[in-house]
């Protein structure tokens, strides 16, 4: 695992794309023909779909992907000691409008499919990695306000709507300044295209200021849950990489323990245990972040 070079300057950096990685002359990336033809599919969504292409690739590609998973990918790995899958390309077709994103296929398990059958002592082992990394992802600064890559709009999450709008203050996902224009915009989203809500995000005006405020801008993966952690047990120890990286921007410092608790479901096993032990608890943001997200989703 690489040091984390001490010169960052984060917020005017990414890779441009279309982006391929010409360092190693030994790697041929799988052709299109290759990704469309593979078998071993990993995962599928309405958006996307992820396959492994032999033994050394795993391919995300569909027209409803961002291609800033993979930036951020690359950022985090120039940046950061953090172990991520290796970005090889990314582009899209202009023929098809297919996104793809080609990346390194990490040896072990998702934490998810390991967990039912890791010790307590495995799970402690795993919860101080996890713990170190993901203190020094937050340690990442911000450009001054919440935002994504390169000072972009925030991606899904708190600022999720369907729909168009005139206005486009309404529809913009920053970058804010400040926690009080973020609030004021998932507010102003949440009652502008979620009819069923409308009613209570008065309520929810009165509320915000008193839940959430004094929340830095903290560089957050967005969506940590098991099933974006890699865990290969080694003698005596374990490697932990961190996957899925579209989420991740700088959130508000309550961001990932919240989304991460809303990733414990049903709670039917003892993650949410173990999380503490990862992320400081934010009890008192997290009901309120887990109520907002069903409102706007479900």
């Amino acid at each position: 695992m690489a040091d984390p070079p001490t010169d960052i300057s984060p917020f005017k950096w990414s890779v441009s794309l279309p982006y391929f990685d010409n360092n190693d002359p030994l790697i041929n990336i799988p052709t299109k023909a290759m990704i469309h033809a593979s078998q071993d599919i990993i995962k599928e969504s309405m958006t996307s779909k992820v396959v492994g292409v032999g033994r050394q690739f795993v391919v995300k590609y569909g027209r409803g992907l961002d291609l800033i998973e993979g930036q951020n990918a690359i950022w985090v790995a120039t940046h950061t000691g953090i172990r991520v899958p290796k970005i090889y390309a990314l582009y899209e077709d202009t023929e098809d409008e297919i996104k793809y994103i080609i990346m390194e296929r990490l040896p072990g398990a998702t934490l998810e499919e390991a967990w039912p059958s890791i010790s307590n002592a495995q799970k402690e082992m795993v919860c101080v990695k996890l713990r170190n990394i993901m203190q020094e992802l937050r340690a990442l600064p911000s450009p001054g306000g919440y935002c994504s890559l390169d000072e972009r709009p925030l991606p899904d999450g708190l600022m999720h709507f369907e729909g168009i709008h005139e206005d486009p203050s309404i529809i913009s996902g920053g970058p804010f300044a400040t926690e009080q224009d973020l609030n004021r915009a998932i507010l102003q989203r949440a009652a502008t295209f979620h009819e069923h809500i409308k009613g209570k995000a008065k309520f929810y005006e009165r509320v915000f200021p008193e839940v959430f405020v004094n929340h830095p801008p903290t560089f957050s993966h967005g969506d940590f849950q098991k099933k974006n952690i890699l865990v290969d047990f080694l003698d005596g120890g374990v490697d932990v990489a961190l996957i899925d990286w579209e989420s991740a921007a700088w959130w508000p410092s309550y961001y990932d323990y919240s989304t991460a608790l809303f990733g414990c479901h049903r709670f039917a096993d003892d993650w949410h245990h173990w999380l503490e032990k990862v992320l400081d608890p934010c009890l008192k943001e997290a009901p309120w972040v887990l109520m907002l997200i069903n409102e706007l989703y479900y």
